[in-house]
């Protein structure tokens, strides 16, 4: 199987790369991706402006596609201007992508796309299974356009897959990045009630998950990428202090966090409780589905 990859480069786009061994790369600054360890098979395609079509070399015709484009939402405040570049980001991207694949005639047998568990916007108690709908804030209205954009490949016959992917926790990036720091000096503590549900999933389970759904002729439409053993974040902090061995006592109340983050504080005090059902019925095994083992292997003492 030929698999072109859209944000190769990044977190879980390099532990892709390494799984499958060989794969086409498409990265805004090549020279930059060169400096970076790949498998041997590993060809970097150049798309340096996502506003326009890719634009594949002739002997590059992939059977599949995995698309992992998209800013991340962490690490700022949502201004209008933010949010505009996250959409673009996504949902743009997305469609030059597929104008490009269609330009050279080229559509793959499946496409695998990620989204995000934010789709479900804040929830409650209430267990979200890929058939649950919609939520109505501003993440979840992102992810919804963002698979649209997908959804007119199936009437071509692709297999489409969207990874509603949750918190991921691993090594070398994602949310565990910017926690530890604050953490290791025993200042943690829960987000507000810390009764929301905390939807994680350790990014070996991400990368097995789109290897699986790359392989498995049966699996369409949205697959909940999140571990079974979902969490509260009160439940998580604990976990995370005990397996660091510091204390977690000091709680980040919800004004103060709205006041220092603005509308993205929403994201980190809502509650989705969201279960793979999709992958345990369809028989995909999980590395790690305990929040335990998983911060074992991830941080161990």
């Amino acid at each position: 199987m030929d698999v072109l990859i859209t944000g190769g480069t990044g977190f879980i786009g390099k532990q892709l790369v390494k799984r499958l061994g060989s794969a086409f790369v498409v990265t805004r600054n090549v020279e930059r991706a060169r400096q970076s360890h790949w498998p041997q098979n590993t060809t970097l395609l150049a798309w340096n402006d996502q506003s326009r079509p890719l634009q594949l070399p002739a002997e590059v015709r992939p059977s599949a596609v995995v698309n992992l484009m998209g800013e991340s939402v962490a690490g700022q405040r949502w201004t209008d201007a933010f949010k505009r570049r996250l959409r673009e980001s996504r949902i743009e991207g997305t469609r030059q992508l597929i104008a490009g694949l269609r330009a050279s005639g080229c559509l793959p047998r499946v496409f695998v796309s990620a989204s995000a568990v934010g789709y479900y916007g804040h929830r409650g108690d209430e267990e979200l299974a890929e058939t649950a709908g919609p939520g109505s804030d501003f993440l979840a209205q992102l992810a919804v356009d963002w698979e649209a954009v997908t959804q007119p490949l199936i009437a071509e016959g692709v297999r489409v897959v969207w990874l509603r992917i949750g918190i991921v926790l691993g090594r070398d990036g994602g949310a565990l990045a910017q926690m530890l720091p604050i953490f290791r000096w025993g200042l943690g503590g829960r987000l507000g009630s810390g009764r929301q549900w905390f939807p994680w999933i350790h990014e070996q389970d991400v990368v097995g998950l789109i290897h699986w759904a790359l392989q498995t002729e049966a699996i369409a439409g949205p697959v909940n990428a999140v571990a079974p053993g979902c969490v509260t974040n009160q439940e998580f902090t604990t976990a995370l202090g005990r397996q660091l061995r510091r204390p977690t006592i000091l709680p980040a109340p919800r004004f103060g966090l709205k006041l220092a983050l603005g509308e993205f504080a929403d994201s980190l005090l809502a509650s989705q409780r969201v279960i793979p059902n999709v992958a345990v019925r369809g028989g995909y095994v999980f590395r790690y589905p305990e929040l335990a083992e998983a911060l074992a292997e991830i941080l161990p003492r």
